[in-house]
């Protein structure tokens, strides 16, 4: 199935190849001079090759480009640090990079790195930390793919309204009619975190659910900092005064699995459970929702990502204008955003989606 997906890729490419040449130059992005989409030379440079989210990613584009000829790709760890990243970057360019992926480290230093290609005049693709709008604005050859974050808030906090009411009897363990919650941010500040934390609120609301957010913290996306802050928080509200947690992404949810696993809770008995929901859909939280210990998550779609981000390179080095049927992949493609959306995940596609998150480990 993946070979003929990627046979259907490779046609598209071809049909419109074929076509670009009757695009307007208002229409279409130069190519730079004796580099062609036959021979894309690309740095992918990462936020953190050891992040869990992002080494999956990385080893899904790994396999993907096996698959779709005329590019390579030069794998960077940009270490989770600004300065090793921007390095990364600097080293790249000199050594004639065509066009350059970047996840960065965060938001706050995307202009500079998008100020370095266009001083080399290398196209940049920015993908899961998305610029701030002026560095998109600044430059012609920038284009960002990635999901819309407050749609991933939204699918989260519905995960949690639906069980709760399916269950009210159950989850509502003190009787009072609302809802008690906890959510678990990533890093305080970035967009994602921000967007998908007020998706939560936005959803209750609109659902018409009471609810009553106990408290609500950093734990910077992080297994071990969310298990620590859960534990503090069971301390203090009891274990059964917390009816319900949302985490920005599937690591810290699983640290909050592994509170209540050690807690008695979460392993079998409904009366026994807290409901818990990430986003990313990780290979270990698809399995946690297979053994019944976390409540849901939401697919950060990798594999759609990845083929997007390299379908985006070669086109913008052929000097064609980026179209949903030149990505390749379900998107909405809006100026230079190619956005990818987001797959809630329960029991009708949970085996397909670990069957293929498993098929790139």
């Amino acid at each position: 199935m993946k070979k003929m997906f990627a046979l259907a890729l490779a046609l598209v490419m071809v049909f419109a190849l074929a076509a670009c040449n009757s695009k307007t130059p208002s229409d279409s992005t130069t190519a730079p001079e004796n580099k062609t989409a036959d021979n894309v030379n690309a740095t992918v440079i990462w936020r953190a090759f050891d992040d869990q989210f992002q080494s999956g990613f990385r080893i899904i584009m790994e396999e993907e480009v096996k698959d779709i000829s005329g590019i390579t790709l030069d794998m960077q760890d940009g270490e989770n640090d600004v300065s090793k990243f921007t390095n990364k970057l600097e080293v790249a360019l000199t050594k004639g990079a065509n066009i350059v992926a970047l996840c960065a480290p965060d938001r706050e230093c995307t202009a500079e790195l998008m100020a370095k290609c266009d001083a080399d005049s290398v196209p940049a693709v920015f993908f899961n930390m998305e610029p701030m709008p002026e560095t998109m604005e600044a430059y012609d050859n920038i284009w960002y793919v990635g999901a819309q974050a407050k749609e991933s808030g939204t699918m989260c906090a519905q995960a949690l309204i639906n069980y709760w009411n399916a269950n009210t009897e159950i989850a509502d363990k003190n009787g009072d009619g609302k809802l008690q919650l906890v959510i678990l941010q990533g890093e305080i500040g970035q967009q994602d975190v921000v967007l998908r934390t007020e998706a939560y609120e936005e959803t209750l609301q609109a659902a018409g659910i009471e609810y009553e957010i106990l408290a609500c913290d950093t734990a910077n996306w992080d297994k071990a900092q969310a298990l620590d802050k859960m534990n503090a928080w069971i301390t203090a509200y009891g274990i059964d005064g917390i009816e319900g947690v949302l985490c920005n992404n599937d690591g810290m949810a699983m640290g909050a699995v592994q509170a209540a696993l050690n807690n008695g809770y979460n392993q079998g008995d409904p009366a026994k459970f807290m409901p818990i929901v990430g986003i990313d859909a990780t290979v270990e939280a698809l399995q946690a929702m297979k053994d019944g210990s976390l409540l849901g998550t939401v697919l950060n779609d990798r594999n759609s990502q990845s083929v997007a981000i390299i379908n985006v390179m070669k086109a913008v080095m052929a000097g064609q204008k980026i179209t949903e049927d030149v990505v390749g992949v379900d998107c909405t493609v809006d100026g230079k955003y190619v956005w990818v959306p987001y797959v809630i995940v329960d029991e009708s596609n949970l085996d397909a989606t670990l069957e293929l998150m498993l098929s790139f480990e």
